[in-house]
């Protein structure tokens, strides 16, 4: 069927996802039976065969494979290791083929891509990447782009916000003394969610108050530990949270990963000088890592802080590609410096995953929030591309920015 055709017939069935919005079972929501029906009718297959697909890229984001209970806590951003193997063999089963990122974008934007084409990202860096899903991008031979924030590279302990929740998680069915950690903002709990978000944020704000370096703050949580009965010397001895070490990501395997920048900090400040720190810093550990031999001209933002300032002050920095959370295909229509990624989960299921990868989800409304914000990002920003970047089709205003 010609590409017109598919988009329509596409859209008939996509307008009618507009009126699906209760649940018809306690653990099958309306969308859900929506995707695997159009599935079933062939739709998932007739849009990923189709040209229109062949000329768009998916880019997939995750961020965590587990090497203990991690899943359990946060599905939202860790598979269980055979999990993310089953993901993988959906694409290879499917014939989707993948590139790694540096190849994918230059085609992307040349016309040149293969169809059903996907590349893999995985954003921060940490041990769990080497330890678990390394050993499966090896079994499929898939290359990955890993953006790696720099700052705990090298020590020996964990992402500090990160494992404070993770403990405040493992300790809750500890009942806090009415004094204990009092000294350091309040009486607290953990007995339930809100309790331990409101713990959480009260921890945060004690570090950022009294300033404490990386040090301090392991020792906090070592604190924490101690009075939620956490045992926090195993969770070191796992490295689980941590950022891989200098050595592990100097001998990355060069033919499946490609580094490249995340800021050194996790953070993106609204300040030319401080963002161009970051990056400088960022490109400093990494390139004395993995050498000059790949280009660094890929960025993540960092919790998807994109903002206009910062695709000026990338394309100081020489970057040519910045990946984005917001889920979609990219296409010639996407700025370079803004494309599209989908952020894959544990929650999401097969039919969902595979509703992305033919692009069939495309064409599904999306809410506000899943599309480029017209408040942080002015088209003044949008019209320049790097030099070497085809801008064909490239967006004159925010609204069709993806």
């Amino acid at each position: 069927m010609a590409d017109c055709g598919t988009s329509i017939s596409v859209m008939i069935l996509a307008r009618l996802h507009l009126f699906c919005s209760i649940d018809t079972s306690p653990s099958v929501r309306l969308k859900e039976l929506f995707l695997r029906v159009a599935q079933r009718c062939g739709l998932f297959e007739l849009v990923a065969n189709s040209r229109w697909r062949q000329r768009r890229l998916l880019v997939l984001c995750y961020h965590g494979v587990a090497m203990r209970d991690e899943r359990e806590w946060w599905p939202e951003m860790y598979f269980s290791q055979q999990e993310f193997r089953e993901r993988l063999q959906l694409l290879r089963d499917g014939g989707y083929t993948i590139l790694p990122l540096s190849e994918a974008a230059p085609r992307l934007y040349a016309g040149t891509l293969p169809p059903k084409c996907v590349a893999l990202t995985f954003d921060d860096g940490c041990v769990d990447f080497e330890e678990r899903a390394l050993p499966v991008l090896r079994e499929f031979n898939a290359p990955a782009t890993l953006y790696l924030t720099t700052y705990y590279c090298g020590k020996n302990y964990p992402v500090f916000f990160t494992a404070l929740n993770y403990v405040l998680w493992t300790g809750r069915q500890t009942k806090l003394a009415p004094d204990a950690l009092s000294d350091l903002g309040g009486s607290f709990s953990v007995s339930t969610d809100a309790d331990r978000r409101a713990m959480w944020q009260q921890l945060c704000n004690y570090v950022r108050a009294q300033q404490l370096d990386s040090r301090q703050r392991n020792a906090l949580i070592a604190r924490v530990a101690t009075a939620l009965h956490v045992d926090y010397a195993a969770i070191l001895a796992q490295r689980l949270m941590q950022v891989m070490s200098e050595e592990s990501v100097r001998n990355l395997p060069t033919n499946l990963v490609d580094v490249q920048l995340h800021t050194h900090r996790h953070k993106a400040p609204n300040n030319h000088e401080a963002f161009l720190r970051e990056l400088a810093d960022n490109t400093r550990v990494v390139t004395a890592l993995r050498g000059t031999e790949n280009p660094l001209e890929h960025f993540c933002y960092p919790s998807n802080e994109y903002y206009g300032e910062l695709i000026d002050w990338l394309h100081q920095h020489g970057v040519r590609y910045a990946v984005t959370c917001l889920p979609g295909l990219a296409s010639t229509k996407s700025h370079p410096m803004l494309m599209p990624r989908y952020v894959d989960t544990a929650l999401q299921s097969r039919t969902a995953f595979l509703g992305w990868a033919s692009g069939f989800q495309q064409f599904i409304p999306r809410r506000s929030r899943h599309v480029v914000d017209s408040a942080r990002v002015k088209s003044r920003h949008l019209r320049s591309a790097p030099s070497n970047v085809s801008t064909k089709g490239a967006p004159a205003s925010v609204s069709n920015a993806r």
